[in-house]
């Protein structure tokens, strides 16, 4: 549904929630952020502060072991660039007379330090963002925070007699369409009511402890303390004992992400990630009284706010382009006229603020940020552009020479792990043979590299291939009724119409070069 379809329903729904502005309903409303410190968190943060000056109380949950430990946490997210474009003397004023107040807790155990439960009393609204959004979680850290974290939260906010309008940040993949319509409204896929989530953790549970186990037997350990030792003798100033520890933890973490994505496919999702996403809403829907659950797609850099183009670090589809544009990925599973999803970060933020100014009207509702109904993009059109920027612009190579991008291929997921898979194990060939090599071969440093390259890339395909194979259009009919509620002041200063993206302006002047600037440092 399109912001001008549906004149007479609009003009109802407006009427409604009447002509106050979003900095008007949130006066003097005492709100509570999780996720501060991450991505969307600090754009949600910048983005409240700015469209709501006269909120009552932020209250920062903050992951510290105590109440000065929060604060300084607190401060050096503040001091981020997200927040550029706010006065830093009033910011540290805010901090100083408790308008913005550091909580210190871990959503993982459910722990708030010291007294610091009382912040938790009487709030209006939960906007809460923590979460991992790594697709390689294990099975018991992904459902630990993502899963149990938020019903958790919510049980912690009841103990300190809050009943708040709690707006959670889901994703749009925890729906079990793979093509088609996916709709905002009902249960996020049918096999979410079979699940059981405490056997699910305790079986990621049980898979840690037995990988713990064998990391630490023979003939493992034998062979983590040979690398060890073999790579400490060619590097200078590496310790064997810690590098012997760093690839036993690193082979715990591979097969408890292996593990785990296996799981999440028999239950029908992509991967962990989505899994405990969907199995979070559950658990948090069935005890909360007023919920606006905010799924968005794929989350980019910023279209306007803080500035165009902001972004910290390396983000989920950017791998892949530098990936393509350094010619390690040649091919890729699904069709070039599958859409894929992509939001700029800033339109997500500020579809949290004006979420948490309008509570719904019912207990639950549920509002998809995506662009693929009203705006789309192919994956496809998407490699043309990426294709085109980085021909202007080339990656450069080892020796400072530019890397000419190739084509990418869009071909059947067997196929694109068949042709990554070979070459890994050439590059693994390779690489043997000079670290075997008794004496220190010029080439070793090209080969091991190489073999990392060839080893990300096989990895990309595999996590991200259940991703590239989708062609979904996620339905945004609720998110066009709350924008079209809005007054136009507020459509202007928390625009979250991902309509008005114009994706050649978007990709080729804001999102491609400061994913290029960021994996250059320049």
């Amino acid at each position: 549904m399109s912001v001008e379809a549906d004149r007479t329903e609009q003009v109802s729904y407006s009427a409604e929630r009447g002509d106050a502005r979003v900095r008007d309903r949130l006066a003097g409303k005492k709100v509570l952020l999780t996720g501060a410190s991450g991505f969307l968190g600090k754009a949600v943060m910048a983005a409240l502060l700015r469209s709501a000056p006269d909120l009552g109380q932020l209250i920062v949950l903050m992951r510290a072991t105590d109440e000065e430990a929060a604060r300084q946490r607190l401060l050096d997210v503040l001091s981020s660039d997200a927040f550029d474009q706010l006065a830093a003397p009033e910011l540290r004023a805010k901090v100083d007379d408790h308008r913005i107040f550091p909580v210190a807790g871990d959503l993982e155990t459910a722990h708030v330090a010291g007294g610091a439960g009382d912040g938790f009393a009487a709030l209006d609204v939960v906007i809460h963002c923590a979460a991992t959004v790594s697709f390689e979680e294990a099975l018991d850290d992904a459902l630990t925070l993502n899963a149990f974290g938020p019903a958790r939260l919510l049980e912690r906010v009841r103990a300190a007699g809050s009943s708040p309008h709690f707006v959670h940040v889901s994703t749009a993949y925890v729906a079990d369409r793979r093509s088609g319509e996916v709709h905002e409204e009902g249960l996020p896929h049918h096999g979410i009511g079979g699940i059981d989530p405490d056997a699910l953790l305790s079986q990621g549970r049980a898979w840690r402890e037995e990988a713990e186990r064998e990391s630490r037997a023979e003939p493992l350990h034998s062979r983590f303390r040979g690398e060890a030792e073999r790579d400490a003798s060619r590097r200078e100033g590496m310790d064997a004992d810690e590098r012997s520890e760093e690839l036993r933890r690193r082979w715990v973490q591979v097969t408890l992400s292996r593990q785990g994505r296996r799981r999440a496919k028999e239950l029908g999702w992509p991967d962990t990630y989505a899994l405990s996403k969907a199995v979070g809403e559950r658990l948090l829907t069935a005890s909360s009284e007023h919920t606006t659950i905010i799924r968005p797609t794929i989350i980019e850099s910023a279209l306007q706010q803080p500035t165009p183009g902001w972004l910290e670090g390396i983000k989920v589809a950017d791998p892949l382009i530098l990936a393509f544009a350094s010619r390690g990925l040649t091919h890729l599973p699904g069709r070039e006229s599958n859409v894929i999803d992509i939001v700029p970060v800033d339109l997500v933020a500020n579809a949290c603020v004006v979420a948490a100014a309008y509570p719904p009207e019912e207990q639950l509702r549920a509002i998809a940020i995506a662009s693929s109904a009203r705006n789309p993009l192919s994956i496809g059109e998407l490699a043309e552009q990426i294709r085109a920027y980085f021909l202007r612009e080339p990656l450069p190579g080892r020796d400072g020479t530019p890397i000419e991008i190739g084509r990418l291929a869009f071909v059947d997921r067997r196929v694109a792990l068949r042709r990554t898979v070979r070459r890994e194990k050439l590059a693994a060939a390779a690489a043997r043979v000079a670290i075997a090599s008794p004496l220190r071969l010029p080439q070793e440093r090209m080969l091991r590299s190489n073999r990392s390259l060839a080893e990300r890339v096989t990895r990309m395909v595999r996590i991200y291939g259940s991703y590239t194979e989708l062609d979904c259009v996620f339905d945004d009919s609720n998110a066009c009724r709350l924008a079209a509620s809005l007054a136009p002041e507020d459509r202007a200063e928390l625009p979250f119409d991902t309509a008005a993206i114009d994706w050649d302006h978007y990709l080729q002047e804001i999102h491609l070069p400061q994913v290029r600037r960021l994996a250059t440092g320049g």
